[in-house]
């Protein structure tokens, strides 16, 4: 389907289109062309991809997130994020082997259960508190690096969570413009 608002061309049935958010609209022509019959074998309340009830679905322009993630503008601030999340993971493992297991500082569990617990909420929520919370947690161990050895630490959770701020905030203006103008 051809998007009336950009141009792109966009997959058969889609109701979005990739490229700009805009409603497609849907064409008897061509879904009698489709083979594929919406609500064929299903009940008639659950005639829509979603599994939700017609009742629900019906009258609905905007995008759901999922399908937001998936325009081409929103996929490379989405990679970021997920990118940022990875790194928290990487530095939650590490301070897991280096304080926990060799270390020997079973408080250190805390320190990892923080760092993961931010990146779960920095990739499946996009949260931006969990990406401040990441930076304010990263300064504070920065500067008690500085206090028990003299020397600063943790530079790579600092680089990670201005990453993340940077990128779900970014994400969260893209996201919050759609809502209002119903265009990326």
């Amino acid at each position: 389907m051809i998007c009336q608002s950009c141009g792109r061309a966009n997959e058969l049935g889609a109701k979005f289109c990739k490229g700009c958010g805009a409603p497609l609209a849907s064409d008897e022509g061509t879904q009698q062309n489709n083979s594929y019959q919406p609500g064929a074998g299903y009940p008639t309340n659950m005639q829509n991809q979603y599994g939700m009830p017609q009742s629900m679905y019906a009258g609905t322009t905007r995008m759901t997130k999922e399908e937001f993630d998936q325009c081409e503008s929103i996929k490379p601030i989405a990679k970021n994020i997920r990118a940022s999340a990875i790194i928290a993971y990487v530095i939650g493992a590490i301070s897991l082997v280096a304080n926990v297991i060799l270390g020997g500082n079973v408080f250190g569990i805390l320190d990892v259960a923080i760092v993961v617990g931010l990146g779960l909420g920095i990739q499946f929520a996009k949260s931006r508190v969990c990406a401040v919370i990441l930076g304010v947690y990263s300064v504070f161990n920065l500067i008690y690096m500085i206090v028990l050895t003299g020397r600063p630490g943790g530079w790579l959770i600092i680089i990670c969570a201005v990453y993340a701020i940077m990128y779900t905030f970014k994400y969260q203006k893209a996201w919050n413009a759609y809502q209002q103008t119903g265009q990326l």
